[in-house]
């Protein structure tokens, strides 16, 4: 048997041929609808909107929920900062008071000691000029620092400035005057480092009343 030979111009017009685009179909549904599905009616639109608002009425809800705890955490942190600053600054105070009061008592023991110079050595010794100069630079040190004494002598006594150590009857001075300053107090930026200590002047009691008289007896009188 004689095989046949394929043709060769049905080849050629199989290798040229082009595939057929499909047949066009019907238009595809729009999204959430079923193709050839019924129309939404009112009372589903309806439906549908109230859940809608339902949904969007929970979710500010929680919205207002959520800004109203970042609200006070807010306001928490912010009084927390506030009371930790406000600590540091306490104890920075405390600390710089407990230094300056040291510094002070070292400035009047010195004080205290040119003044005992003086009787010994004399004003113009070389030594006390030399300790007048420190004493001069303690001052400034200290008035750098806030430090500044309190007014005592002559003023009338303040409970919350001064300490009374004792009190002496005086007229001629105005009553609750300070008389004397036995210990100088400080100030440190406007509050008191340490009080005075001060004499007050006080009114004399008054004299006891005199007796009266006793009347002479009427001799006369008598048998």
């Amino acid at each position: 048997m004689s095989k046949k030979k394929p043709s060769t111009e049905a080849g050629a017009a199989g290798a040229n041929t082009e595939p057929c685009p499909p047949p066009a179909g019907p238009p595809a549904a729009p999204p959430g609808k079923d193709a050839g599905g019924p129309e939404p009616g009112p009372e589903d639109v309806r439906k549908q909107l109230d859940e809608t608002k339902k949904a969007l009425a929970e979710a500010r809800s929680k919205a207002d929920g959520n800004l109203a705890l970042l609200q006070r955490v807010a306001a928490d942190y912010d009084n927390f900062k506030k009371f930790a600053e406000r600590e540091r600054a306490e104890a920075v105070l405390r600390e710089r008071s407990a230094m300056l009061l040291d510094l002070i008592d070292s400035y009047e023991n010195l004080e205290r000691a040119i003044e005992a110079g003086c009787k010994e050595l004399g004003p113009d010794s070389k030594l006390l000029k030399g300790l007048r100069l420190t004493l001069e630079l303690m001052k400034a040190a200290l008035e750098k620092a806030g430090a500044r004494p309190i007014a005592a002598l002559g003023q009338k006594f303040d409970p919350s400035l001064h300490e009374a150590v004792y009190f002496v009857p005086d007229a001629s001075r105005p009553e609750y005057s300070i008389t004397e300053e036995v210990g100088r107090g400080y100030t440190l930026n406007g509050k008191v480092l340490r009080t005075s200590k001060v004499c007050v002047a006080t009114r004399p009691a008054p004299e006891p009343a005199k007796d009266k008289a006793e009347c002479p007896k009427d001799e006369s009188k008598e048998v």
